[in-house]
């Protein structure tokens, strides 16, 4: 059982694909591509990817597919490291919170668009789109007075 407080040392190509929402042969290219990017291996090969690489992601993240600049661009921008100006980004954690409500958003809108009267969500699901329109409708409130 996981503990809460305990944080995670590491993480697998699969769980950081998740987490990234990207594909695992495009955090491959982007190791061929950014040498600031070099997640170790473990003894089977796996690759391990640690709170190190997760700062570059964030970056390599935000530039390339936020801001949309090219691998070129991005390459010139960490050719000496992660510099202060991209610190906050690489710091910032919610970015792999915006990305998973990104994907919890599309799979509820993927069950609200399909051809059926009933919409059948996991409890997970539902308390999640509850809780959110509970954010939205105490924002509301807020605003109004």
């Amino acid at each position: 059982m996981k503990h809460p407080t305990i944080p995670k040392l590491y993480y697998t190509i699969r769980e950081v694909s998740e987490l990234f929402d990207e594909q695992q042969h495009v955090l491959r290219h982007w190791e061929r591509e950014f040498p600031l990017l070099r997640p170790n291996k473990n003894r089977a090969g796996v690759r391990v990817y640690t709170e190190r690489d997760l700062r570059v992601l964030r970056v390599l993240k935000v530039l390339l597919r936020e801001q949309h600049k090219t691998i070129a661009e991005v390459r010139q921008l960490l050719a000496n490291g992660i510099s202060e100006e991209l610190e906050p980004i690489a710091n910032d954690t919610t970015i792999e919170k915006r990305y998973a409500e990104k994907r919890r958003a599309t799979k509820v809108n993927a069950k609200l668009t399909g051809s059926a009267d009933t919409v059948v969500l996991s409890r997970e699901e539902a308390e999640h789109l509850l809780a959110t329109l509970k954010r939205i409708e105490e924002f509301l409130g807020g605003s109004r007075s």
